[in-house]
């Protein structure tokens, strides 16, 4: 396990990376870590700060500098800003001096070169010179290179008694079939339950499995960028945000010592996620987005089918991480005016990257099962938040609907309910009246798009999903999902079923209407309100959870497009 450990450590970046894990680190081993990683302000040298006792000794304060990887001659004193000699001599010259918090002045500081990997042999002799001539009776120096931190990693986090051989075997499982990412990504999901039961636990023992969590994933993802295979990371990082807020909602809008650690144990969580969503898309999908079926030919499918699943679940995953960006840029300060327009360019590029891929790829104009409804929505809800893309998103719905319709007049290949890859590859395995009914039983895919049609006052379109229910599909349930008071039970883990349907939907009369319809169900079911996710501006969360378990998106999520002449005296 220490080897993994240690392979993990020497991957890991600086930025965003081992400047992540480091933190937790310290506060499993006891230090209080009064200062983290920030970017955009002096930090003279200091990446880390915290005090406290190690094994025993005399309470202390800890300096951290961290460089990735192995210490080169270019990393110690080279033309870089971020070399290591430079940022020692900070630490002596500036922070020490000036930044050290006054309540910690007069203890012994320890500087500490914290490193992913080795100090190189040709380095080695500069950097004891630099000690021997720095140190002095107050201020010493340590070298907490990759086998010490994994030394400290397995002690801390994956000692026996934390975390048994059993959850051991699992992640080294999982390590193990990178390649084959369904297992490796069965493995971690295994583990990662485990880890999550928390009932019964004292607040000490749920931080440390928040901890637990985000160490097992970031070990996960460094093996994945390494073997060029981060399917099974991707996987991983939804499902475990999705547990560990679980935790976290326990302590949410307290403010106390455990619910601080246990949201910094998240928030490196949520870090791991975002790094590997960047890596999966920026090097599988972004560059290839606007080359006409470039990703469709990636796919490298069997069949016409495996190019559908995969370019509709890549779809919802674009929407995704659009949305985090877009949720990031609305958490925006007033002060923050630089980060909130880096952040809205990042949502304008997912949005381009969305329309590019749609356009580029027709397999996107028609989804093979019902439940890729999901998948649109995230995509179509992204593309929304430009009002100048309205019309995008109703050529491409109306598109949709004209395929399906026609798909379904001449019994080829309609979008249906059937789940189960055999199912799917044999539809329409029948021209009885019984079958076609049977797969095309239920829907969230038409009132969808008759649902967008209102909202964005596109009558013909509407128009014509009433009258594909009234003409071809009356036996056909047409279907909104809403939470109810069960979800925020199961919404983050999926432990049981939950939610309510809203069938016998108005489509059969004015699109205002059919919009009080849905959206006055949101206004008497309240559970929506009341999700942790939602409650604490985690909202996205909610896309992330419907996106992985398969749930539909709930309406409440589409109620900001509403105009207020669609909305009755009460709702303005």
């Amino acid at each position: 396990m220490k080897l993994i450990i240690r392979e993990y450590l020497s991957s890991l970046k600086e930025r965003g990376e081992l400047d992540a894990v480091l933190p937790d680190l310290l506060s499993q081993l006891g230090l209080n870590v009064y200062s983290r990683p920030a970017r955009g302000t002096r930090q003279d040298g200091v990446d880390v700060g915290a005090v406290g006792s190690l094994d025993g000794g005399a309470e202390k304060i800890y300096l951290f500098s961290i460089k990735p990887g192995d210490l080169t001659r270019r990393d110690w004193d080279g033309e870089s800003a971020q070399s290591l000699r430079p940022s020692l001599n900070e630490i002596l010259d500036s922070y020490i001096p000036n930044r050290l918090p006054a309540e910690h002045r007069g203890k012994d500081i320890v500087i500490c070169v914290a490193i992913g990997g080795d100090v190189q042999e040709q380095v080695r002799p500069l950097l004891t010179g630099y000690i021997a001539q720095n140190s002095k009776p107050n201020i010493s120096f340590e070298e907490w290179n990759g086998d010490k931190l994994a030394a400290y990693i397995q002690s801390s986090f994956l000692r026996e008694d934390l975390l048994p051989e059993q959850a051991r075997s699992l992640l080294r499982k999982s390590l193990a079939m990178l390649d084959e990412p369904e297992i490796s990504y069965r493995h971690f999901s295994t583990l990662i339950r485990a880890l999550s039961e928390v009932e019964g636990l004292n607040d000490v023992q749920r931080v440390t499995s928040v901890r637990q969590m985000s160490i097992c994933l970031w070990i996960l993802f460094a093996w994945a960028r390494e073997a060029k295979s981060t399917e099974s990371a991707y996987l991983a990082g939804e499902f475990t945000l999705l547990h560990a807020w679980n935790t976290v909602r326990l302590y949410a809008g307290k403010n106390n010592k455990t619910k601080r650690a246990i949201e910094t144990a998240f928030l490196s969580i949520f870090t791991a996620y975002h790094q590997i969503c960047s890596e999966f898309l920026g090097k599988n999908v972004l560059p290839y987005t606007d080359k006409p079926h470039a990703v469709s030919t990636a796919v490298y499918g069997s069949c016409s089918l495996d190019v559908n699943l995969k370019l509709f679940d890549l779809l919802g995953r674009l929407g995704a991480d659009g949305i985090w960006a877009y949720w990031g840029a609305l958490r925006c300060t007033e002060d923050e005016v630089d980060l909130k327009e880096a952040r809205l360019r990042e949502v304008q590029m997912y949005i381009e990257a969305v329309k590019a891929l749609i356009s580029s790829n027709p397999a996107l104009l028609l989804p093979a099962k019902d439940d890729q409804t999901i998948d649109i929505l995230i995509a179509a809800a992204l593309v929304a938040t430009d009002r100048s893309d309205h019309h995008f998103i109703m050529s491409w719905l109306s598109e949709m609907l004209e395929r399906a319709k026609f798909s379904y007049e001449v019994n080829s290949k309609y979008p249906c309910v059937l789940q189960t890859y055999s199912d799917l590859l044999e539809h329409p395995k029948s021209t009885d009246s019984d079958y076609r009914e049977n797969a095309t039983s239920a829907s969230i895919l038409y009132p969808s798009i008759a649902l967008w049609a209102a909202l964005l006052d596109d009558d013909t379109t509407y128009g014509k999903v009433a009258a594909m229910k009234r003409e071809l599909l009356q036996h056909c349930t047409f279907q909104f999902w809403y939470p109810d008071d069960h979800s925020e039970a199961h919404f983050y883990t999926n432990t049981n079923s939950h939610g309510a349907a809203l069938a016998n939907l108005a489509i059969d009369r004015r699109k205002e209407e059919f919009l009080e319809q849905v959206f006055g169900e949101c206004k008497h079911s309240p559970h929506f309100k009341d999700l942790s996710a939602v409650k604490y501006d985690w909202w996205p969360l909610i896309v992330v959870a419907c996106r992985h378990y398969r749930l539909p998106l709930p309406p409440h999520l589409l109620e900001g497009l509403r105009k207020p002449e669609d909305t009755d005296d009460s709702q303005v």
